[in-house]
């Protein structure tokens, strides 16, 4: 190796050697410090749950929310998709707590039935990593309802979601229809009003090639019902609170439509596409028609 040759590599070496002495520095001058690996990503799976509010189909009393024991019960908060309990606290001690599982969770939300020896009180969640959080609103527990979540939709509550003449169409338009169809087709004039057909939040506001423009409302059980072909897109936004009733758009035949209708679909718990499967509409919707006529 000749002498020049042996320069210019210990040249290069202690170049080397000082970038790497200068750049921590630099950063520093900078304002900035190489992050910790468990915060790459965004937010600690460490964080401590947080519950803020709770819902349930059988509604408040003054302040407090009421459900009857078997209902689903809906808690929202932070931190909350690694929730691997529910703890109904009950009254002071630990003697009439009682545990119970999700049925689904997610970062600001957690599903859960309340179980038959749950007492009034409040209610906190447990987390596979972080613990528990601290006690949440208060709960008062009723006794077990007749109308059961399976139920949800059957009964007096559900209002038919087409404001106007209509009807169901034939085989083809209902669910299956020889064509893996998820829903039941409403033929209704364009521009006739859609309305929620049970209360609870709106999931997805959105276009899409097939379902035209469309929104989702999932209800306080967690069981969604999705509006399709709309006329017009929505201007209801996502998260915001619907109740029965109110107007989420007109019928209309966006997307794959050969005519004028509403596409209504259906799906259990925790929703839809959310890990819940399609089911007939036909008999509910036959049922809030029946009331609806004779009202």
């Amino acid at each position: 190796m000749t002498t020049l040759t042996r320069t210019r590599r210990d040249t290069r070496s202690r170049t080397r050697r000082a970038i790497a002495a200068v750049a921590p520095l630099a950063l520093l001058a900078f304002g900035a410090s190489p992050a910790p690996a468990a915060m790459i990503g965004g937010a600690s799976p460490d964080a401590t749950p947080e519950v803020t509010s709770l819902r349930c189909p059988a509604g408040t009393a003054g302040d407090v929310v009421q459900c009857p024991r078997g209902e689903v019960l809906r808690l929202s908060g932070e931190n909350l998709r690694d929730a691997r309990a529910v703890v109904f606290l009950g009254g002071k001690g630990s003697r009439d707590d009682r545990r119970a599982t999700p049925t689904t969770s997610s970062p600001h939300r957690v599903l859960v039935k309340v179980p038959s020896g749950a007492k009034s009180g409040r209610v906190r969640v447990i987390s596979r990593r972080a613990g528990a959080s601290a006690p949440g609103p208060a709960l008062q527990i009723l006794p077990a309802s007749r109308v059961t979540p399976a139920s949800v939709g059957s009964g007096a509550e559900g209002i038919f979601p087409v404001r106007g003449k209509h009807d169901f169409g034939t085989e083809v338009n209902g669910f299956g229809g020889g064509r893996g169809h998820q829903g039941q087709d409403i033929l209704a004039n364009c521009g006739v009003p859609i309305v929620s057909a049970l209360s609870g939040e709106i999931q997805h506001v959105a276009f899409q090639s097939a379902a035209g423009n469309y929104v989702v409302v999932q209800a306080d059980d967690g069981t969604s019902q999705a509006y399709m072909h709309m006329r017009e897109p929505s201007t209801w936004k996502k998260g915001q609170p619907v109740k029965a009733g109110e107007q989420l758009g007109v019928v209309g035949q966006t997307g794959r439509a050969s005519a004028c209708h509403l596409h209504f679909e259906m799906w259990t718990a925790p929703g839809w596409y959310l890990g819940g499967e399609p089911i007939d509409p036909l008999p509910v919707l036959k049922q809030w028609d029946n009331q609806a006529a004779g009202s």
